[in-house]
């Protein structure tokens, strides 16, 4: 049975399966000034009504500044997923097409706990201890972005030292003018220096490292 948000019910249930630990979605939103928060608000709570291992809490980005700075929100809507830690990982914007099955994926990721990195470069992120702070620019559907968005979460939960932004750039035209966006997908580290493109493991946790 498929949802408003063209979700089949029972392929969820069981792609849920495969969750390890239990997940929060902790979501930001606003009353005004806001035109994907209704619909951010009602996927995210669809998916946490699949499994009692996805609990669903949300909170005014206006008015609850002391939750915004624990949780480092610099816009709505946006999305904490925690895991059995707080990997840092932060989603801006409401996921369709190509990108929504990305998010389901990434919520089993995070629940698991596992990065998936080869050994190789887990190894390489595990000597790099300086912090990392990540955005990801993407778009819904860049069949080029969504890897690089998966990429950059697989590093978060591989390294206490990275944390990561993933930003749908045409929801958030400002961010994306802060940061002089040209073409996707595009990442930023350390909000100082950024690439484009789809690189593989070895070649974009090398830049990072180069960039950070």
């Amino acid at each position: 049975m498929l949802n408003a948000f063209g979700l089949d019910i029972e392929t969820l249930e069981n792609k849920f399966r495969a969750l390890k630990n239990d997940i929060k979605l902790i979501f930001f939103t606003r009353e005004a000034g806001c035109p994907h928060c209704k619909d951010a608000r009602s996927l995210f709570e669809t998916v946490a009504s699949i499994t009692h291992k996805i609990a669903f809490d949300s909170f005014n980005f206006a008015i609850d500044a002391e939750k915004d700075r624990e949780y480092h929100i610099m816009a709505v809507p946006a999305l904490a997923i925690i895991g059995e830690k707080d990997y840092g990982i932060r989603y801006y914007g409401c996921p369709e097409g190509m990108a929504l099955s990305n998010f389901l994926d990434d919520i089993v990721y995070v629940s698991r706990g596992e990065s998936a990195l080869k050994p190789d470069v887990a190894i390489k992120l595990a000597r790099y201890k300086k912090p990392v702070q990540l955005k990801i620019f993407i778009s819904h559907y860049c069949p080029y972005s969504l890897p690089v968005a998966k990429l950059a979460l697989k590093l978060a939960i591989a390294s206490d030292d990275i944390k990561v932004d993933i930003i749908h750039a045409d929801e958030f035209l400002e961010l994306a003018q802060k940061y002089n966006v040209r073409g996707l997908p595009m990442t930023v580290v350390n909000e100082k220096k950024s690439f484009y493109g789809a690189l593989d493991e070895e070649e974009y946790v090398q830049r990072i490292i180069e960039l950070a």
